[in-house]
């Protein structure tokens, strides 16, 4: 391993993480804020909303899409580019262009080495990104020639980032909010972010109006809309992080944290009720199903952090296998059985069909209270065994010291012959 290339992409990687979190912005863009903040003619309240923006919100979720984009989906990039599950869904080589310049170098090379195409096709594209020549860019990456689907799985697993917001233009407002109120809903913060959204847009089209006689009037109603949707995207991303606190590094932490703390932050969260797992489900009476097309689904929270990525011949195996599974772990005490329980075992391994609210660990009961049977599925029926993942998702039995996979061969017996029952490709070759 080069080690100089290294201390460099970590320094990349530090510089680019404070700069998401002061929340750099364009020289206009910034003229705009300061001139709307010295109006003596608007409110206090637009301001009010303005500042905690500025100071509350974008750094936050801006901290957090850097992280995602620069570090997260790297962990996960094998697993991202490998999933064929979304292929149906493309995206415009200009698109693509525009992405890849708002992250770090390293990251977008690593973005870019997953082309397959003819010899000096990728360093061809990482130069035209470099060099930042979207037309050359673009032909090549239109080249018939050349496999892009790796590439785009990764893009689209991207989040937005506060510059995004900040480079749309007036006429592109409105074509981008109807997108946004257009995104399925999987959870409580999606239907929030969406209603807000919702909110947002007439108000905005209302300023559009060239013979708007009450402009003030609806200049005001459009930034309390858009306080709205501040709040509801900031509670978004403070359940993904404390979801996934365990992930973020400790420097990462602080950064969160020294908001969080911030009583206008807390403000902000006030209104915020997690859901979480309820033992008075109205559906527990009910057999736990997954729908047929389970499989054919796209992973709900296009977040790898949250979910392990399933092996493809348990895919092919369908769906109506897979419950067979989670009633098997359930019916014979691995875990509860229960049908929420049972829907964020089957999110968790596969990233489908996410449970609304926050999603608190399972509790698995092994053997003897040992992890072994555990190991034993995350190690055969995953792409990768991340026990990492693993322990974050569960909790309950004694954990092994290192060396995880090595203990897959202690499982249950009974256990190991029932899993390989039912997913029969997944061990041919392995005995």
């Amino acid at each position: 391993m080069n080690s100089r290339f290294e201390i460099n992409k970590r320094k990349e990687y530090q510089e680019g993480l404070l700069a998401a979190f002061n929340v750099s912005l364009p020289d206009d863009f910034r003229s705009d804020l300061e001139e709307l903040m010295a109006d003596k003619e608007v409110s206090a309240a637009t301001k009010e909303t303005l500042r905690l923006w500025r100071e509350i919100a974008a750094p936050f979720s801006n901290t957090l899409s850097y992280i995602v984009n620069n570090r997260f989906i790297l962990e996960a990039l094998p697993e991202i580019i490998d999933d064929d599950s979304c292929d149906h869904v493309t995206m415009l080589a200009e698109d693509v262009f525009d992405l890849l310049q708002r992250l770090n170098k390293s990251t977008a090379k690593a973005f870019i080495t997953t082309v397959k195409g003819k010899t000096g096709c990728v360093e061809s594209l990482y130069a035209a990104l470099l060099e930042g020549d979207k037309k050359a860019f673009v032909h090549l990456l239109s080249d018939h020639q050349s496999d892009a689907k790796p590439l785009i799985r990764l893009c689209r697993c991207c989040w937005d980032d506060v510059r995004l917001g900040t480079t749309i233009k007036e006429d592109e407002l409105d074509p981008f909010l109807e997108y946004m109120s257009d995104i399925p809903c999987e959870d409580d913060d999606d239907q929030a972010l969406n209603q807000a959204v919702r909110q947002v847009r007439p108000s905005w089209r209302r300023l559009q109006e060239s013979d708007d006689a009450d402009f003030d009037r609806d200049f005001e109603q459009y930034f309390r809309d858009c306080r709205k949707f501040y709040e509801a995207h900031f509670r978004m991303c403070v359940h993904f992080y404390q979801d996934n606190r365990a992930d973020f590094k400790a420097d990462e932490q602080k950064l969160f944290d020294s908001i969080l703390e911030q009583p206008d932050a807390q403000l902000l969260l006030k209104e915020s009720v997690p859901c979480i797992l309820s033992d008075a489900d109205p559906d527990e009476t009910k057999p736990f199903t997954l729908p047929r097309d389970f499989f054919e689904w796209p992973h709900a929270s296009m977040m790898p952090v949250e979910h392990l990525y399933i092996k493809k011949e348990v895919v092919q195996r369908g769906a109506s296998t897979f419950v067979e599974l989670i009633n098997y772990l359930a019916e014979s005490g691995y875990i509860e059985d229960h049908p929420a329980v049972k829907a964020l075992f089957a999110y968790r391994l596969t990233g489908r069909c996410r449970p609304e609210g926050t999603l608190p660990p399972i509790t698995w009961r092994g053997k003897n209270g040992k992890s072994y049977e555990l190991i034993f599925l995350i190690r055969y029926l995953s792409e990768r065994g991340d026990y990492k993942k693993m322990r974050r998702f569960f909790q309950g039995p004694e954990w092994v010291k290192d060396r995880d996979s090595s203990y897959a061969t202690s499982a249950d017996s009974k256990f190991k012959q029932r899993i390989e029952e039912l997913f029969p490709e997944v061990f041919e070759g392995k005995k």
